[in-house]
């Protein structure tokens, strides 16, 4: 009798641990196939994301390609206007357009092995406007001329880079985006941040527009704060025609200004679309360049970082 309460036992116990395992077994099978459908959903809401905000960059080619038709880039053309909130099931998609030629092109700073002057002289001004030291513009320009020799006590080429953790070389040649200035001596994170929303990295040569360009950089120019304050209230109103109009304008009266790299138009530009998507949030950064009323080229693609 004990034998038999005993096995009975011992079989209740074994069903119930296997029913146990099963269950176990059932309850992990059943989490890893939610989690399978959640990763599975998540990409392809990622995939969508990105679509819509490839379609936001053909608006954009749109636009600019409208604009390629104009003989002057201004703030009042309807590029510069955001592009309207568009609702998507489950999500919204938006989008907007920066000239990048409203910012100092740091690799205007350097033509083939020589500094140019007029250049070196505007961001020197911008260094001082964002209280960065100017010796900055000399780690600068080491890092782009082609040539191994450190600029006075502020620049910096092989040798100060080698002794670096880890250690690295001067690029010798233009940046390729203005991330690329936290390689360069003197450039930690603070001085990045607040230089990096009125520089770019354009092909060399590329000009500055007089229309676009924000009080900080027009301030570049040598120009006071009573002058920018009025050109700018100027331009929102009729925006200058031509580099003579500009310099021709009474604001300028007396004030010697060096028209090299100067304009009132763009090839360049920065599109930051987003796109939300359920849980997803995606971000896009193109620049654009204008290359004729019939083909604006993607120059460079990033996802979710500035470049």
């Amino acid at each position: 009798m004990n034998t038999m309460t005993q096995q009975r036992g011992v079989a209740l116990l074994t069903a119930l641990l296997i029913v146990a395992i099963l269950t176990t077994v059932t309850v992990m099978l059943s989490w890893d196939q939610m989690l399978a459908i959640r990763r599975s959903q998540d990409l392809i809401e990622q995939d969508q994301a990105r679509q819509l905000c490839l379609g936001a960059e053909a608006w954009a080619a749109q636009t600019l390609a409208k604009t390629a038709r104009q003989q002057v880039v201004d703030l009042q053309q309807p590029w510069a206007q955001p592009m309207p909130t568009i609702p998507i099931d489950g999500g919204e998609v938006t989008g907007s357009l920066r000239d990048l030629q409203g910012r100092f092109n740091l690799n205007n700073l350097v033509s083939g092995n020589k500094v140019v002057g007029v250049s070196q002289q505007r961001f020197n001004r911008l260094l001082q406007r964002v209280k960065l030291p100017i010796d900055l513009s000399d780690a600068v320009i080491d890092w782009i001329d082609p040539n191994d020799i450190p600029r006075a006590t502020g620049g910096a080429e092989d040798g100060f880079y080698m002794g670096r953790l880890p250690p690295y070389r001067a690029a010798n040649m233009p940046l390729l985006s203005t991330s690329s200035l936290r390689l360069v001596r003197g450039f930690g994170a603070q001085a990045y941040a607040v230089i990096s929303p009125w520089v770019t990295t354009l092909p060399p040569g590329t000009s500055i527009n007089l229309n676009t360009a924000p009080e900080m950089v027009l301030s570049t120019l040598g120009l006071s704060a009573d002058q920018v304050t009025a050109i700018i209230k100027l331009r929102d109103k009729y925006p200058f025609k031509s580099l003579a109009t500009f310099l021709a304008n009474p604001i300028l009266q007396g004030q010697k200004i060096n028209s090299s790299r100067l304009s009132v138009r763009s090839q360049f530009f920065l599109l930051r679309a987003e796109a939300h998507l359920g849980k997803t949030q995606t971000i896009l950064y193109s620049v654009l360049r204008v290359e004729n009323p019939d083909k604006v080229k993607v120059v460079m693609r990033s996802w979710n970082t500035s470049p």
